[in-house]
């Protein structure tokens, strides 16, 4: 493998108590949530498990907008949602739940603009 290839790992664990374990950047530990208005990355029906909603993530949708970002490189979040079709809020969740696993980064401009980078080349 060359090693200019970076893949990302996520490994989960279920713990004897039922609890699921990771180690994934942005998660620690994360155990099951009970859903909360101020909770971003846990999906919105009820109780779920950090598997779960990693899994969701990587939804056939989702990796194909990370391999947008890779390959249209854009400028910016409202551009890569012109170019993925998708609303600009809506994007920018799923984006913030990508960085909190480490799979995409944000280089910020000055301004507001944030430009989407994918941080890995495998999952």
């Amino acid at each position: 493998m060359p090693e200019s290839v970076k893949t990302l790992l996520v490994e989960m664990q279920l713990l004897d108590d039922g609890r699921w374990e990771s180690n994934a950047a942005g998660t620690s530990g994360l155990q099951r949530q009970p859903q909360t208005a101020a909770n971003d990355d846990v999906p919105s029906c009820g109780e779920v498990s950090t598997l779960d909603a990693f899994a969701r993530l990587l939804s056939k949708r989702n990796v194909e907008l990370l391999k947008l970002i890779r390959i249209a490189e854009p400028r910016s979040v409202a551009e890569l949602a012109r170019l993925s079709g998708r609303p600009k809020a809506s994007l920018m969740l799923t984006l913030k739940r990508f960085s909190a696993y480490g799979i995409i980064c944000f280089d910020e401009t000055d301004g507001r603009r944030k430009i989407p980078r994918v941080m890995c080349d495998r999952l």
